[in-house]
Formats: C-alpha cells, sequence, structure tokens
C-alpha cells in the first residue's frame, strides 16, 4: 500500500445514525469539526453496520469476519480468547495500540490486545468500577441509574446529564484521549477512541441540552401499526426494553412529542461529543501530526428514533442498519464521496493493509484503500448485514431480509423508501427475492470456509447480577419517582 500513513486514529461514536449530520443532509446540526473532516476527506454514502447491535458490531471489528464465522449473533455474545485481534496484529508488528472509552468486550475489563486501555463503559452500567467511575469517586461525585433522573420516565430517557459538563463520560473519554496522544510515540500509533454517546440514555450536559429546541426536527417515519405485517421480532424490541431493568421504558407510549424531545437531545448529544473530537484533533495539530495520521469517523450502528415506533436498533431499517464513515489524511481525495459499500469488517482489513501487516487467512472483508485515492471506483454489488438468527442482503435497490423462523422482510427502496410496506413473498418481487436468498447462501458458504474461533454466550457477572437485584428492591421501594412521570 503507497498511502503514507504513520498513524491511525479511529474515532467512533455509540449509536448513530448516518442521517445526524450535516454531510449526510443534516444541515441545522451544529458539528463544525465533523463538517471539516468531511470537507477534507471521503464521505462514505454506504456504510452500513455489520450487525445492528453494540457487541456483535465491536467483535466484528476486532476480529475482522462477520458475525457468522465469530460466533457473536447478538449482544451477550463474545469472541473466544483464541479469536486473534486487530490490536495483537498492530502489536506484534511493533505499533503501539489504545482503546479509550466504551469498547463493550467481555468481560468488560479485557484489553483486547490493547496495550494501553481506558475503560469507560455504558452509561447504564452505573454499577462496573471502570476508570470514569474512579475519576468520578475522586471527585465525590458517582454514576447511578438514571431513573433517579427527572423526566427519564416523561421523555423516555430524553435526560439533561446529572454531571457537569466536563465530568461527562464523553468529556472523560476525550480528555483520556487527550491525555494519551500528547505522549504518545509520533509514529506506528494505532488509536481506538470510542465515545458512548448518543446512545440512550439521551443524556447531554446542560450548556447542550436546549441546542434544537427551535430547529426543525424531522418526524420518525412510520408506525407501529405497521408492525402487523413485520416479523415478530420488531415488536419484540418494544417488549424487551420494557422488562430490562436498566432501561424501564414502555416505548408502545411514545407520542410525537416523546421522539421529538428524545430527537432534540440526541442532536445535542452529537455536537457535544463534535465539540470533543474537536479537543483530540487538536492535539494532533499541535504536534504536526494531522498530515501523517489517518483519521476515521464512524459509528457501531443507528438508532430508531421513533421510526416505525420502535427505539433504539435491532433491525434493518436505515435508521437501524446506516452509520456514517468518513475518512481523512494522508493521500486521501478531499471533499469527496464514495457510493460503495463499507463497513467495519473492511476497516479491520483496511487497517492492516494501510499499516503494512500481512492479512491473515481469517480475516474478511474488503480493502477499502483503492476509494481512498479514487473514490468513484465500483464497489461490491451486494453488502450484508447479520444479527440473531437474522441476515440482510442489499443491493442498492433492494434490501431482503430472511429469518431463521422463516418470516422475511423486503423493500424496494426506490418504490418506497421509508419501508413501512413489506414485500416479503410478494409475486411480483419473487425474481428479486430468488436473486438475493442466493446471495445470502454465497454469502453464508464463504463464511463457512473461515476458521471459526468459538466465540458464543457471555455469563452474567456477579456485579452485574448484585446490581440487577439492587434495581427490583428500589422498584419495590418505589425508590425512582421519576418512573411516576407521565409520558408526554
Amino acid at each position: 500500500m503507497d498511502i503514507e500513513v504513520k498513524n491511525i486514529l479511529l474515532i467512533t461514536t455509540d449509536q448513530q445514525r448516518k442521517d445526524s449530520l450535516p454531510c449526510y443532509g443534516l444541515s441545522f446540526l451544529k458539528t463544525p469539526v465533523l463538517d471539516a473532516l468531511a470537507h477534507n476527506g471521503i464521505v462514505f454514502d454506504n456504510a452500513i453496520s455489520i450487525a445492528p447491535q453494540c457487541q456483535p458490531c465491536r467483535a466484528s471489528f476486532i476480529s475482522g469476519q462477520y458475525p457468522s464465522s465469530t460466533g457473536v449473533p447478538a449482544n451477550f455474545n463474545w469472541i473466544s480468547e483464541q479469536t486473534p485481534s486487530i490490536a495483537e496484529a498492530f502489536n506484534s508488528a511493533g505499533w503501539h495500540t489504545a482503546a479509550i472509552g466504551k469498547m463493550h468486550f467481555d468481560p468488560w475489563d479485557s484489553t483486547e490486545g490493547f496495550s494501553h486501555r481506558i475503560i469507560a463503559e455504558d452509561k447504564r452500567h452505573f454499577f462496573r468500577p471502570d476508570h470514569h467511575a474512579q475519576f468520578l469517586g475522586r471527585k465525590g461525585l458517582e454514576r447511578r441509574h438514571p431513573a433517579y433522573e427527572k423526566g427519564y420516565n416523561a421523555f423516555l430517557g430524553a435526560i439533561e446529564s446529572p454531571l457537569p459538563k466536563e465530568f461527562h463520560v464523553d468529556a472523560f473519554i476525550a480528555d483520556s484521549a487527550v491525555e494519551y496522544l500528547e505522549t504518545a510515540p509520533n509514529e506506528h500509533v494505532f488509536c481506538w477512541v470510542s465515545f458512548n454517546s448518543p446512545h440512550d440514555p439521551y443524556d447531554p450536559p446542560n450548556e447542550f441540552v436546549d441546542l434544537y429546541l427551535d430547529a426543525p426536527i424531522p418526524e420518525p417515519v412510520g408506525s407501529l401499526e405497521e408492525l402487523d405485517a413485520k416479523p415478530k421480532y420488531q415488536k419484540a424490541i418494544l417488549e424487551f426494553f420494557k422488562k430490562n431493568v436498566l432501561y424501564l421504558h414502555d416505548y408502545s407510549k411514545a407520542t410525537k412529542h416523546t421522539w421529538e424531545k428524545i430527537r432534540q437531545h440526541y442532536y445535542a448529544s452529537i455536537s457535544f461529543i463534535d465539540e470533543q473530537i474537536g479537543k483530540i484533533l487538536a492535539v494532533l495539530e499541535k504536534r504536526n501530526l494531522l498530515d501523517s495520521t489517518l483519521i476515521v469517523f464512524s459509528s457501531d450502528h443507528g438508532d430508531h428514533l421513533g421510526d416505525h415506533g420502535l427505539p433504539y436498533k435491532g433491525t434493518f431499517y436505515e435508521g437501524s442498519m446506516n452509520v456514517p464513515l468518513i475518512i481523512a489524511g494522508p493521500t486521501v481525495t478531499p471533499n469527496t464521496r464514495c457510493t460503495a459499500f463499507a463497513d467495519w469488517v473492511d476497516l479491520h482489513r483496511t487497517f492492516l493493509s494501510i499499516a503494512g501487516i500481512d492479512i491473515p487467512p481469517h480475516v474478511q472483508g474488503e480493502d477499502l484503500c483503492k476509494y481512498l485515492k479514487d473514490p468513484t471506483q465500483p464497489g461490491r454489488p451486494v453488502a450484508f448485514s447479520e444479527l440473531d438468527g437474522r441476515i440482510l442482503a442489499y443491493d442498492g435497490r433492494y434490501k431482503l431480509v430472511i429469518c431463521d423462523n422463516g418470516e422475511g422482510e423486503l423493500y424496494d427502496m426506490e418504490d418506497t423508501p421509508t419501508e413501512v410496506t413489506n414485500h416479503f413473498n410478494e409475486e411480483r418481487y419473487k425474481d428479486v427475492q430468488y436473486r438475493l436468498t442466493g446471495e445470502i447462501a454465497r454469502h453464508l458458504v464463504s463464511c463457512n470456509k473461515v476458521r471459526h474461533f468459538g466465540g458464543g454466550p457471555c455469563e452474567s457477572d456477579a456485579g452485574r447480577n448484585k446490581a440487577f437485584e439492587e434495581i427490583r428492591e428500589k422498584l419495590s421501594a418505589g425508590t425512582f419517582t421519576s418512573l411516576n412521570e407521565h409520558i408526554i
């Protein structure tokens, strides 16, 4: 690879849908740092989540394999200790590796081979004694269940951060990255900075919480009613978060105003992160490393934000599946766009290629390097995404989802881009369904050729079990008064 890259900086958010940035059409959003990155680099228009949940997507990046090869089909699963990680590959090549922020590894304090690790896990995992919790403890502060906060039930997780801006978990992650990069070597550094937001609870700091009160917030597409003609797993998403004691939300009761409030906080969180990214890039500029560092910005999956009546992620709808991907750095063609499909398995292979590291035979995906100089080159004809017994094949117009219980989805993104109408098994789409079913079969057979290192389910640890017991006790005692709030 002839691209002169001395360092790689991967910056990721959690649960950020593609259409949440000005470079993807949301013109009113205030993200000057990411705007500049997009102007100086390549914006990928068809980046998709390899698995629209946190752990399977991150497992795929760590291993360079699709979920059907990793053995990590959904959350609460993880790769085996025998699985080679991207950090180990960089370490063996003499690079310095760092993972800073929310990684969603299992166990939660695993390093997965990274030589420098700052842990700041899920905002709802208040029971984890990670580095952010320790930092707050030294300041006389603590993380706690978000149900303690005013407005938690009224706006289904759209709250103001109870912590001052400088103590917010995303500020802590940025400051930790700054501290690391200020003293890191000038070259051969692979650093992954992973923010928590805009993942729920939607908790921007006070200074940002009202930023989009008067903005033209897009309304969700579709409604809960359409789910009667969709696979059963979609309605199950609502039940899961209603019963899960870390959430305790009944999104079936969400109103138009609820979703508007959630989206206001969601966008505000993105603007807050943009400010934090600015602090990180300022260090590279100060050290004259911007011209030698490949900077990649992306997210693991999106957020429905009320589309089809659903919260969060877990489907192959546009809001859940499509993610931002911006790449800038040495010899990258600036201010360009690429329509080729891309995902986090591709990023694994691409990073190894850029670093001049031999690609191990178990690594799947496509090397994106060819697009960095010429983003107009044609890409692969079909993209795939997998999650928990379901698989998507997408050819740029048609999206086919096959479920392991025989159900399915088929959407014509030119005819009905809102994805409200399910065309699965309709006679006029039988040829499309047959063709994409064949693509899925070939994909799975191809994945079957790759060595399986034996990933699988994770055991719930003692800390999590204890926290759940305590939450149930507090629920019985009526401790979370915010849960009495009427949903607005």
